[in-house]
């Protein structure tokens, strides 16, 4: 064999083993990514059965800033953010910012159905619950939304 062709069996060979550790790398952005996904899913079914426990009647009392430190009868609805309402999420927010990047969770809660339209907390026949985590992953914004309604 001469030079020439050892020289260009190793041109080959090093594109090669460029392009197959390019996959190892984005194989394992994608695991990470799969990975931040699983948790924040977690999270979200977290919040959503802790408030499920709660019972409707009384969640949105569970969530002061959306009374307004008063009375939730004539609310129509409030979203809660992890990271301006602390107390309201304070039992998830550290798992939050443990498991995901510049991560928080917000809520936001609807009453639906009864006798009044716009449906207020104290005429409705049940509430909407929406669950979204957000949190950064490398350049993009990424999110997970879970929903349930409660009777």
């Amino acid at each position: 064999m001469s030079l020439i062709e050892v020289l260009i069996a190793l041109g080959i060979m090093a594109s090669v083993l460029i392009s197959v550790a390019s996959l190892f790398v984005l194989g394992g952005q994608r695991v990470k990514g799969g990975r931040n996904m699983t948790q924040a899913l977690a999270v979200a079914s977290d919040i959503t059965e802790g408030l499920r426990v709660q019972g409707y009647l009384t969640m949105p009392e569970s969530l002061p800033s959306c009374c307004g430190g008063g009375s939730c009868d004539a609310v129509t609805g409030c979203t809660v953010d992890s990271r301006t309402d602390a107390f309201a999420l304070a039992e998830w927010q550290p798992w939050v910012d443990q498991e995901l990047y510049l991560g928080h969770a917000e809520i936001t809660i609807t009453p639906i159905g009864g006798s009044i339209s716009p449906s207020t907390f104290a005429s409705s026949d049940g509430i909407r619950v929406h669950v979204e985590i957000l949190w950064t992953e490398g350049t993009s914004q990424r999110s997970v939304v879970q929903e349930t309604v409660l009777w």
